[in-house]
């Protein structure tokens, strides 16, 4: 099974990649999906009303994503510690596929706007 990260910003930074997961872990409340990038071990975590996605290597992160909310958001890597913020303004998640769209915001100022977009394949 693969899976396909794709996201786009306010910078015109395009990101689209194809990984092999490593383990789908699906329980009732949660499905969970583990693959390596180039920046260290994710997981993205889906639950009926919102996504996580956890990252540990050369860049440490945790966003949570709940829509209409403000939730924290550390990026960690060995030269910078930064903490924001993260708004989430759309989650849609069907047939294996999730989209998320969100402002990054640090101390009320908006940095970034992202699409996220999640594709599975079998």
């Amino acid at each position: 099974m693969k899976i396909k990260i794709k996201s786009l910003d306010n910078f015109n930074q395009n990101y689209e990649k194809l990984f092999e997961l490593k383990k789908v872990l699906e329980q009732e409340e949660k499905k969970e999906y583990h693959y390596n990038d180039e920046f260290g071990k994710c997981r993205i975590i889906e639950y009926f009303d919102f996504v996580e996605i956890y990252r540990v290597g050369k860049i440490n992160s945790k966003q949570v994503f709940k829509l209409n909310k403000k939730t924290s958001f550390s990026y960690i890597t060995k030269e910078f510690k930064g903490k924001y913020e993260i708004i989430t303004k759309k989650i849609f998640k069907e047939n294996g596929k999730i989209m998320l769209e969100y402002d990054i915001m640090d101390r009320n100022e908006l940095i970034n706007t992202i699409k996220l977009e999640i594709n599975l394949f079998v």
